[in-house]
C-alpha cells in the first residue's frame, strides 16, 4: 500500500459522456430466452448499456466531457496546465492519446500531457498521480479523463455489427474530472494497491511487445464455456476477479476509514468501481455500508471500467452532489493489474452538467 494526503488540490467539477444507442439487455440474443436474460439481469444488474456502432473512440467521449466542463467552469484552453488520459482504449499505440487530445482541444505548448494505462482502479490512480504534481502548486489547473469503449476489449465474432449476440456487460463512457490548485481545500487521502502476481487474470496477450501480433493471433479459439476470443482479444478470468474484488476491496475500504478517523456513518457516499451487483453488493455488505450511500449506475449503463465511479456521480448523485453542501465520499476501484485504490475526498460547490449523449 502507498498512501499519499494530499493538500492543496480540489475536485472543481465532474462530467460524463456516453453514446445515446441503447442496447436493452432484454432484447440480446446472447440469451437463449427472456428468463435467461431476466436471471442475468438479477444476478449481475445490468438492464442496459450505452454502445456505439461507428467510428467514435473512448477519446472523443473525454473529449466532450472535458469541453463540456471546460464551458460550464469558465476555463480557457490556455489555462490548462495538464492533460492526463487514463484507458484502455488508447486511440494508437503511439503517440500518447493525450497528445492527440492536446492538438484537437488547442491547448498551450506548455501544458504536459500524458497517458496511464489503466481500468478499473482509474479514479483513484488518476487522481493519485494528478494531486501528487499539483500539490506544490506547479500545475493550477487540471483535466483528468478517462473512460473505455469495450468495442476493443470483445471479440468481434461475439459483437456483430447488429449486437444480436453482445455480451450486454460492458459499456462506452468516458468522464471528465477538473481539479485545481487550491490552498484552502479539504485534505484528500489516497491509497493505491498492486497485486501483479494475477497480471494474468485479465490481459490482451497480443499486440505488445511482449507477444506482437501475428497472423495466428486472428485465429479463433473456444474456451471451456464455448467463447471464441482470439489473442488479441481481452480475457478474463472471472472466478479469479470476483475473488479479488470481494476480498480486497473491503480491506481498502476499512482501511482507509481507520486511516482517516472516519466511520460509516460519517461518508455520505461509497462509490465503487461498477463490477457487476453480486460481487459489489457482497462489497457492500462487507463493509456494513446502508444501501442508500452506495448508489449503482450499472442498471442502465452496466461495467464501464475507469469511467464507472464518474458516472456514477454525474447519473445518480447529480442532484445531491451539486445542492452547495459539503459532502465526504470515499471512492473504490479495483481491476486489471491487478491493481485497487480508495480516494477519501470531500466535494463541495462541484460543477457536474449533465449527462452528455453523443449520435
Amino acid at each position: 500500500m502507498a498512501t499519499q494526503h494530499i493538500q492543496n488540490v480540489t475536485v472543481r467539477g465532474i462530467a460524463s459522456a456516453v453514446p445515446k444507442r441503447i442496447l436493452e439487455v432484454r432484447d440480446s440474443k446472447t440469451f437463449p430466452s427472456v428468463k435467461e436474460a431476466e436471471k442475468f439481469i438479477a444476478a449481475v444488474g445490468v438492464e442496459r448499456v450505452r454502445h456505439h456502432l461507428g467510428t467514435m473512440c473512448c477519446s472523443d467521449m473525454c473529449q466532450a466531457s472535458g469541453e463540456k466542463l471546460m464551458a460550464e467552469l469558465g476555463w480557457k484552453p490556455e489555462d490548462i496546465d495538464m492533460l492526463i488520459f487514463l484507458s484502455q482504449s488508447m486511440d494508437y499505440i503511439l503517440p500518447a492519446t493525450a497528445c492527440v487530445l492536446h492538438g484537437k482541444m488547442r491547448l498551450r505548448q506548455d501544458c504536459a500531457c500524458f497517458d496511464i494505462g489503466l481500468g478499473c482502479s482509474g479514479w483513484p490512480y488518476g487522481l493519485s498521480v494528478a494531486c501528487g504534481m499539483m500539490q506544490s502548486g506547479g500545475f493550477k489547473k487540471v483535466l483528468l479523463l478517462m473512460g473505455d469503449a469495450r468495442g476493443i476489449a470483445i471479440s468481434p465474432q461475439r459483437v456483430p455489427e447488429n449486437e444480436s449476440k453482445a455480451t450486454p456487460l460492458f459499456g462506452d463512457a468516458g468522464t471528465a474530472t477538473a481539479l485545481e490548485y487550491d490552498s484552502s481545500a479539504a485534505a484528500m487521502t489516497i491509497d493505491t494497491y498492486t497485486d501483479g502476481t494475477g497480471y494474468e487474470a485479465i490481459i490482451r496477450r497480443a499486440g505488445g511487445t511482449r507477444e506482437p501480433v501475428k497472423k495466428e493471433h486472428s485465429q479463433y479459439t473456444v474456451d471451456e464455456f464455448g467463447q471464441a476470443h482470439r489473442a488479441i482479444d481481452t480475457t478474463m478470468d472471472g472466478a479469479a476477479v470476483f475473488v479479488f474484488g470481494i476480498s480486497q476491496a473491503p480491506r481498502a475500504v476499512k482501511g482507509m476509514l481507520q486511516r482517516t478517523g472516519q466511520s460509516v456513518e460519517d461518508v455520505d457516499y461509497f462509490l465503487f468501481h461498477q463490477a457487476n451487483l453480486m460481487m459489489n453488493e457482497q462489497i457492500r455488505k462487507k463493509c456494513k455500508i446502508p444501501p442508500e450511500k452506495c448508489p449503482y449506475s450499472l442498471h442502465d449503463f452496466g461495467n464501464n471500467s475507469s469511467a464507472s465511479i464518474p458516472l456514477t456521480m454525474v447519473t445518480q448523485i447529480r442532484e445531491q452532489l451539486t445542492d452547495g453542501a459539503s459532502h465526504k465520499i470515499i471512492a473504490c476501484g479495483f481491476g486489471v493489474g491487478l491493481s485497487w485504490g480508495t480516494v477519501s475526498l470531500t466535494l463541495q460547490n462541484c460543477v457536474i452538467p449533465p449527462l452528455i449523449e453523443m449520435e
